[in-house]
């Protein structure tokens, strides 16, 4: 008896760029993503992974590089067993966004099946904050059809390690599929008669049983995966991980599994630098022993070779890139940054996997991961890229030939015009890298639609290569240049910000309380505000976690002086070392300046200090709304305060007091519900007056 499932009326729409930005931009959010180029456009795009949950945010990115409208439709395959149906019809060479919780209800796992009238790219990017202990996003471009097996390198069920195989079945028939775990010096675990049912989408938390294998805190916590239809009903296979590894490195990688092993795979992306942890993850889904050699091409012109390897038969080998004995080793310059082939020296077919694990600049942190390509090509296509405020966008490219490859580079921006790069060299048996933020052979960065980039590489001379786009983002105020914004304000003295925006800057004087300080942070988490610290010297340099903790949760740090004197009465000389010691040990404890914002201590200073700060590269911030939570006013009268004066464009003065933390969930609630945004103080000056 044919299964009958809901759906839902379909919807047409003329894609004029106006869905929605590339990539949201929200404070919360922070970490990278990594995707392996498509390597041409295609009609039909499969995704398994996706979520309208709480916390996450789905993007689906399309991208018509030819001459036609495509004319294209988006199957949403819900774990209910409903089908959302939409339509949009492409511009040629132009790229659009998806925005999915705009086109399926709240709390829906769902899976995606793109169909279109003329070849077209499709990625899916989704951003998260998953289960409110790590936060960050990934990508993944689409699968070009479901297959019958699926193979996963990397998995991981240790402790901070979540693990989901997410099954998507696009077909009218009910899927039975059998699932195969491969872990070194175990036997291989196998869950069989998983039915997927028709048109939707199945998850399995690998870190369960019973379909997966549980929490281990030791090696057999790392998994490969074999996923395998066994009624011949052809799936689509995602495995998303979500990870915390430690304080401030947290996040969430995600990749569609390889149609099957292979003797070589490439990785254009990879990286040894202080704060960047890269692996190669190998898995012999066979039952001969397999020997492998790694080759890393890295961009200080090295390559280097590691024989050898030996990965035994149904089982899962790791290596750490960026160590020296299977690895290019750790380096802090354009060694540190390497492609990698990996090679079957026996003949015996491997699956390999690239994660990496990073800190990228202060506090820029999470994962990404991809599976490699089987060989390289004269062309890769990519439907998403940014490089507006909170997103820096690299091209990765290898080229693992003996002949030097010359390589076109087409950005399509999301204002439709098209940015060309021409005869960019690749050296043979090397790595390069394009900043796409960077206008020299990138797009630069801007803060509108032009900031949504599609891509297009092309070898023009025939040479292949691999190429992998890599994005990073955290709060929009790290990629702000501080000094031109102070420029376009004027230097002097600030007191408000603009008022034809409705944002308000959240600042606080802290002074001496690591504990108040920790509540206030506390309370601005819970209710996802973003805020800037203007802080005294000896608590920076007495709770340097503290410190991190400001920045890691995506709030700015200023100047406040070292030992909060009245400034008017300090020598010229006294008033640079109060200002220089504190930037000192600021920078000590966060890896980040306080450039350019300093607040007077009382408030106490006169023209010629104005201009004095301003010369060390200091920006003086006044107030414009002061409730005097360090006075006698009680928490009621704080509240009304802020609530009675706080217009578009004010600077609101708190300090660490027990009385603040008492009154600022309060003062937060309130200002929202009159329509105000609390954000950082560069994103309240920006982009000028």
């Amino acid at each position: 008896m044919p299964i009958r499932r809901k759906r839902l009326p379909i919807v047409f729409a003329l894609l004029a760029l106006t869905l929605c930005c590339a990539s949201p931009a929200f404070a919360s959010w922070n970490g990278g993503h990594d995707v392996l180029g498509a390597a041409e456009a295609g009609k039909a795009w499969y995704f398994a992974e996706g979520t309208t949950r709480a916390g996450f945010s789905e993007y689906i990115c399309l991208f018509n590089p030819g001459e036609r409208v495509a004319v294209t439709s988006l199957s949403y395959m819900l774990g209910t067993g409903e089908n959302v149906e939409r339509r949009y019809d492409l511009l040629p060479r132009t790229r659009a966004t998806v925005d999915v919780s705009a086109q399926v209800p709240p709390g829906n796992d769902v899976s995606v099946e793109v169909t279109s009238s003329e070849p077209v790219v499709a990625e899916r990017s989704m951003y998260f904050d998953y289960k409110g202990a790590c936060s960050g996003g990934h990508a993944s471009p689409g699968a070009a059809s479901p297959q019958k097996t699926w193979y996963f390198a990397e998995g991981c069920t240790r402790p901070g390690y979540d693990t989901y195989l997410c099954v998507q079945n696009p077909d009218v028939r009910d899927a039975m599929i059998e699932l195969k775990y491969f872990r070194s010096g175990v036997d291989p675990e196998v869950r069989k008669d998983v039915k997927v049912p028709a048109r939707s989408r199945f998850t399995i938390p690998v870190h369960e049983e019973p379909l997966g294998i549980g929490r281990y805190d030791d090696g057999r916590g790392d998994v490969a995966i074999e996923v395998r239809s066994t009624n011949g009903v052809p799936v689509l296979v995602e495995r998303p991980m979500y990870f915390n590894r430690g304080p401030y490195l947290d996040g969430g990688h995600d990749v569609v599994g390889a149609a099957g092993p292979a003797e070589a795979w490439y990785f254009a992306e990879g990286c040894s630098r202080d704060g960047f942890d890269t692996y190669i993850c190998l898995a012999n889904p066979g039952r001969m022993r397999a020997v492998v050699s790694v080759h890393y091409y890295c961009g200080d012109g090295r390559t280097e070779t590691r024989r050898n390897i030996e990965v035994e038969p149904e089982s899962r080998f790791t290596i750490a890139a960026h160590e020296d004995e299977l690895g290019a080793g750790r380096r802090n310059d354009a060694g540190g940054d390497f492609s990698i082939k990996v090679e079957s020296e026996n003949g015996v077919p491997v699956v390999a996997e690239r994660p990496v694990y990073f800190m990228y600049r202060p506090f820029w942190s999470g994962g990404h991961d991809v599976v490699g390509a089987q060989k390289p090509e004269t062309e890769w296509y990519f439907a998403e890229g940014c490089t507006r405020m909170g997103f820096e966008t690299y091209l990765c490219m290898q080229n693992p030939g003996r002949g030097d490859a010359l390589v076109d580079i087409a950005y399509f921006m999301g204002d439709g015009t098209i940015n060309e790069k021409h005869g960019v060299r690749v050296a043979g048996g090397s790595r390069f890298t394009v900043p796409v933020h960077d206008p020299a052979l990138g797009v630069g960065r801007y803060d509108d639609s032009s900031g949504d980039v599609s891509i297009r590489v092309e070898s023009t001379n025939g040479v292949g290569v691999i190429a992998e786009r890599s994005m990073y983002f955290a709060d929009r105020w790290r990629t702000i240049d501080k000094a031109a914004l102070a420029d376009a304000w004027g230097w002097g003295e600030l007191s408000r910000t603009s008022p034809a925006r409705n944002d308000v800057a959240l600042t606080f004087d802290i002074e001496g309380s690591s504990a108040i300080v920790s509540r206030l942070l506390d309370i601005l988490k819970s209710r996802g505000v973003r805020a800037t610290f203007f802080t005294l010297g000896p608590l920076a340099a007495s709770a340097p976690d503290l410190m991190r903790r400001i920045v890691a949760e995506g709030h700015e740090i200023a100047s406040h002086s070292m030992s909060h004197p009245m400034f008017t009465r300090l020598s010229p000389w006294q008033v640079e070392s109060e200002l220089s010691r504190t930037e000192a040990v600021i920078s000590q404890a966060t890896g980040l300046g306080p450039k350019p914002y300093f607040r007077f201590p009382y408030g106490d200073r006169n023209g010629g200090l104005i201009s004095q700060v301003n010369s060390l590269g200091y920006f003086s911030v006044y107030w414009s709304v002061d409730p005097q939570d360090w006075s006698g006013n009680s928490v009621d009268t704080i509240q009304a305060i802020v609530m009675a004066n706080t217009r578009n464009g004010s600077i609101i003065l708190m300090h660490d007091r027990d009385k603040t933390v008492a009154a600022l969930p309060s003062v937060i609630d309130g200002l929202r519900a009159r329509g105000f945004d609390m954000v950082p103080l560069t994103e309240a000056l920006f982009p000028g007056p």
